[in-house]
């Protein structure tokens, strides 16, 4: 019959729209994009890690070069010192010899400060690359278990789109047409049935004479609700 047809249309409709919502809200996908997260920060943090101990390297090479022409800065004044006999350039060059050795102090300080924390990040990044592994493994083990649900998921979309193709290769193509107007038009539900004398659609009552004009409809022919205009089977 033409409206077990189209009952049978708007189930699998229905079901495969119920199964493509699913499909795209599976806890499983949020499951493989927290896993997927966690990977691409410990990813960041080696990175970061990287970074930081290349800054520190140049950081210190950068204070040994100072360092030596400081160094090289010092004895030639001290050189100069011996030489001077004048208070005053004297005086001038102790106080430059003075200015030296708290700039090399604070070099001396901040190169230290450099190599503890080259230490401790050689410690960090051992850390991030030993938890690699075990991130990998469950990223895997989250991307096997979505595609796994996905799987029997689109199984069953395909066993309702073949039921479907049957459906429609039995139906007129204006009521066909018809059908997916209405589809398109009420989000998905274009068929409803009646429950007691009220449609499923809508969801509202229909008076004595719409409900008997509704079950008066003929074998081959279809009605439609007066209240939201969705075919309605008796």
């Amino acid at each position: 019959m033409l409206t077990d047809d189209l009952l049978a249309l708007q189930h699998a409709d229905t079901s495969i729209d119920q199964l493509t919502h699913r499909r795209a809200a599976l806890p499983e996908r949020a499951a493989l994009s927290a896993a997927q997260a966690d990977v691409t920060r410990a990813q960041k943090t080696v990175a970061s890690i990287i970074a930081r101990q290349r800054e520190l390297t140049d950081s210190v090479e950068a204070s040994e070069l100072h360092g030596a022409e400081l160094t090289k800065k010092r004895v030639r004044l001290e050189a100069q010192l011996k030489t001077v006999i004048a208070p005053r350039e004297a005086e001038a060059l102790m106080h430059e010899l003075d200015t030296l050795a708290a700039e090399r102090d604070a070099l001396d300080d901040a190169e230290l400060e450099a190599l503890e924390e080259q230490s401790q990040l050689v410690d960090d990044l051992a850390a991030a690359h030993a938890a690699e592994p075990a991130l990998a493994s469950a990223m895997e083990s989250a991307a096997a278990a979505l595609a796994a649900v996905e799987a029997e998921i689109d199984r069953e979309i395909g066993e309702l789109t073949v039921s479907r193709a049957d459906v429609t290769s039995r139906l007129e193509g204006g009521v066909l047409a018809d059908y997916e107007r209405l589809r398109k038009h009420f989000g998905g539900v274009a068929v409803a049935h009646l429950d007691g004398r009220t449609c499923s659609g809508c969801h509202l009552d229909l008076s004595t004479s719409e409900f008997e004009q509704v079950r008066a409809t003929q074998s081959g022919e279809l009605s439609e609700c007066p209240q939201c205009g969705r075919i309605l089977v008796p």
